[in-house]
């Protein structure tokens, strides 16, 4: 297991692809790198943006877990915030507002789950080698 706190850090999307794509290599699960790198960046900008927008009663970080085992990948991150994250069919037009797309894009399966007593916690799964999920939306 691994884990990494953000704060409101005007880097974080680029620390939270580093930290990952670091973690991925160290723990020999180069397949998954690209797609997981990319899934945790716009997860940790989703809970930076989205998940800290309403200042919570007791402050908490939004938290990067990733958990391996022998042949998949759990990516999660866990914000304050109990607004469920909403997957939004693609606007062409604007900058913003893809993230979960992309994450549904390059996992196996997505999803989220709240946090006891507050906040919610959104996850990519990913697998190595053949073997893969039906996505879960």
């Amino acid at each position: 297991m691994a884990v990494h706190e953000f704060n409101r850090e005007s880097l974080a999307a680029r620390t939270a692809r580093r930290y990952a794509t670091g973690v991925l290599r160290t723990w020999g699960l180069p397949e998954v790198v690209d797609d997981a790198a990319l899934a945790v960046c716009e997860l940790v900008t989703n809970a930076l943006r989205h998940g800290l927008r309403h200042p919570a009663i007791h402050y908490s970080p939004v938290r990067l877990l990733m958990f391996r085992s022998t042949h998949a990948l759990l990516c999660m991150v866990t914000d304050p915030s109990n607004d469920p994250p909403i997957l939004r069919e693609p606007d062409y037009v604007s900058e913003t507002g893809r993230g979960l797309q992309v994450v549904a894009g390059v996992s196996a399966m997505w999803g989220w789950t709240p946090l006891r007593p507050m906040g919610k916690a959104v996850w990519a799964g990913f697998t190595a080698g053949k073997t893969r999920f039906e996505a879960c939306r």
